[in-house]
Order: structure tokens, then sequence, then C-alpha cells
């Protein structure tokens, strides 16, 4: 079972009362990964996010290349951070592949167990919704700065627009 202290310091769960927080733990289920292992594919379903207890993945997106398409990492993640956030506010296709590069120990909690959250207490439900919120939006921001710092030096070595 994962530890109430790690659910109360982790970013998705601030705020929770130790109570709700309870109940919480005993929804998630314990998965663990041997290194290199693929745990979600890109453009697969899923209906859970993940807290990674011990370990680390990577992010991994498919880029087009002139040769083909290319797994590219985006990012590398550790204990005490999580993915798959996505998945409970949209309910589209998995957005990137997720694969273990160190035997990892995770925990995962489902879609309809947030459901189920937000019909014992309402209240309970809107705080991880909007801790949710902001760790999407904490990851856009980085997105849009990586992308204005590719697209300025794309654009380092053309000519001037101006004229």
């Amino acid at each position: 079972m994962i530890d109430l202290s790690f659910l109360q310091s982790h970013a998705l769960f601030g705020g929770v009362q130790e109570a709700e927080l309870r109940k919480i733990q005993a929804m998630f289920k314990e998965h663990r990964f041997e290194k290199g292992s693929c745990i979600v594919r890109e453009e697969d379903s899923g209906d859970c996010l993940y807290l990674i207890y011990h370990g680390a993945v990577e992010i991994l997106k498919k880029t087009p290349t002139p040769e083909g398409t290319v797994d590219e990492r985006l990012a590398i993640l550790q204990s005490g951070e999580s993915f798959g956030e996505m998945q409970l506010i949209d309910i589209e296709p998995r957005s990137a592949t997720v694969r273990a590069v160190a035997d990892t120990e995770a925990f995962s909690l489902a879609n309809k167990d947030l459901f189920s959250i937000a019909e014992w207490s309402p209240e309970t439900f809107t705080l991880i919704i909007m801790n949710i919120a902001r760790e999407i939006s904490r990851r856009l921001r980085r997105m849009d700065s990586l992308a204005a710092t590719l697209l300025y030096a794309s654009r380092a070595g053309e000519p001037s627009r101006e004229a």
C-alpha cells in the first residue's frame, strides 16, 4: 500500500485532509516495472494516472523524420513525480509513451476512482482536479518556453523579416 506520508507530500494531493487521503490511499494499485519495460504507449487508451514511488521513467513522443518516425525523449520523471494526469481530464488516447529507465515502483489511480471521490467528497474532488490542472499548466509553461527557445534558435540563421 502506498505510504500516507508520500501522498501528503505529493502536489496532486495538496490541501486534501488526512481522513480523505486515507480513503484515497486504499484506491491506489501497486505496479512494478523492470528497467526498459514500456508502461504506457502513445495513442493507446488508458484510464489512470501514475505516481512514481521509486525509480525513474522517460517520456517519449513520436516525431516524424525524413527516415520515418522516431521516439524523442521529452523528459525524465523520478520518484515523487507523476504522469497520466491528462488521461483523467480529457479521456483521450495517451499523448506519449512512458518507459522505465530504472526498476520502478509506481501506484496508479483509475478514472473510476476519481469519480467515486466526486461522489463522496465534491470538495476533495475539486481540490485534486485543481491540483492536476496546476501540474498540467506548469508543464505547458515549460513546453511553451522550450518551443519559443527552439523557434528562436531555428530563426537565428534566417535573414531579418523586417524590410
